[in-house]
């Protein structure tokens, strides 16, 4: 009897654990800005002209007048802004520079799209000097 009751007791409480680890699914995470370390931005013409180039955002350092942002640039040409998002969910994403630090006009004066959100990996943050 007080087996079964243990097993009942248990039961419902492995059963309220689902339920409560569920219910985060529901819930829509931030939105990623500019300036949010993890996200991917394509940027048109950082490179050249009407070209596509991923960068991904490490930090940014806020100033009075101005803001830096500290980002890795991805050896990766996108045609368009949905293959710039496709090209993020790699985590191998080949990297051509592993940390610039440029004033966010360098993106924000260009046509520019957050194209992917993904938390910094501890190795990611420590590019960060």
């Amino acid at each position: 009897m007080l087996r079964a009751k243990l097993q009942n007791l248990c039961l419902g409480w492995a059963s309220a654990a689902l339920v409560a680890g569920c219910a985060s699914d529901g819930l829509t995470p931030p939105e990623a800005r500019i300036d949010t370390p993890g996200a991917f931005v394509a940027v048109e013409g950082y490179d050249e002209p009407g070209e596509l180039t991923l960068v991904r955002i490490l930090d940014r350092l806020q100033f009075e007048d101005a803001r830096l942002l500290f980002m890795t640039v991805h050896d990766a040409r996108p045609a368009t802004y949905e293959e710039a998002r496709e090209l993020s969910k790699d985590p191998d994403l080949p990297i051509r520079e592993l940390i610039r630090i440029e004033p966010d006009t360098v993106v924000t004066l260009s046509p520019h799209r957050i194209v992917w959100f993904r938390t910094l990996t501890k190795k990611e943050q420590e590019r960060v000097p």
